[in-house]
């Protein structure tokens, strides 16, 4: 593939991110600013588990004082937790709460109707055409490492 084909995929991949903001990741449910963050944070625990603080830190490209901001934000509000090593007292992991876990999934399902509710405009031709490309675009994504 050349370097101009690779070009305009990360143009084309960079100019989603817009209207996924605007369109998708919207303020009507209170989740703004450092929230999203915090949001994102609880997302990589669910998938990935218990992980220590430099990790979720490296998953969310997110500085280490910002980190802590976020992580203790998120325990006062009883998302997640801080539990030390076991093999290293130098390190502290953090999981997610049963609390954060139902937090976690009432946001998405909030996300979800709006989406469907955006969909709703289009026809059906074209709801099956996303959902193809989508389905296409998922599939190919996920050979990246």
């Amino acid at each position: 593939m050349t370097d101009d084909r690779r070009d305009m995929i990360a143009d084309n991949l960079l100019a989603l991110l817009p209207f996924y903001h605007k369109k998708i990741f919207r303020s009507e449910h209170g989740i703004t600013g450092m929230q999203a963050a915090q949001y994102r944070l609880l997302g990589v625990l669910m998938r990935g588990g218990t992980l220590p603080m430099s990790e979720l830190g490296k998953r969310l490209y997110i500085s280490k004082p910002y980190m802590t901001t976020l992580v203790d934000q998120l325990i006062r509000e009883g998302h997640v937790e801080r539990i030390p090593d076991t093999r290293d007292r130098r390190v502290i992991n953090i999981t997610i709460t049963s609390s954060g876990s139902k937090h976690l999934k009432q946001a998405g399902a909030l996300y979800k109707d709006d989406v469907k509710n955006l969909l709703s405009d289009l026809n059906t031709e074209d709801l099956e055409e996303l959902c193809q490309s989508l389905e296409k675009l998922r599939s190919i994504l996920s050979k990246i490492s």
